[in-house]
């Protein structure tokens, strides 16, 4: 069971105020608007760490950053990547999508370390910014 050990791992970073397995999905809570969905398919090996932020202005998809193995076929910035399909994404301040290569490969139990201190990192120069 794979979401056993991404559990206990959220769990413990102290960061999130909530973990709990929701479905199909991990979701870890750091507000109300504030949560990290990890999905991962374990047959496939397909999988998408995103941070979303409901508070967002921007219309549509409220993540606001995330690594995913999707292609997103009509994206061909993402197809240039040599990590393809395997990228990090990232909403910069007009709220645009900038892609970047990634090293995750959906091994979500050692992932999480990243992902934990990415998230950190967000929250510190968010807050800068506010």
């Amino acid at each position: 069971m794979w979401h056993k050990p991404v559990l206990l791992k959220l769990r413990r970073s102290g960061l999130f105020r909530e973990v709990t397995l929701t479905g199909a999905k991990v979701r870890a809570s750091l507000s109300e608007t504030l949560f990290l969905d990890v999905y991962h398919d374990p047959t496939s090996g397909s999988y998408s760490y995103g941070l979303i932020d409901l508070a967002t202005s921007f219309a549509g998809d409220k993540r606001v950053l995330g690594w995913d193995d999707y292609p997103h076929e009509n994206v061909e910035r993402i197809k240039q990547l040599a990590s393809f399909p395997h990228h990090f994404h990232l909403r910069d301040e007009s709220g645009a999508w900038v892609f970047a290569e990634s090293a995750m490969r959906g091994h979500v139990e050692v992932e999480m370390d990243a992902v934990i201190k990415a998230i950190k990192r967000y929250l510190k120069t968010a807050r800068g910014r506010g």
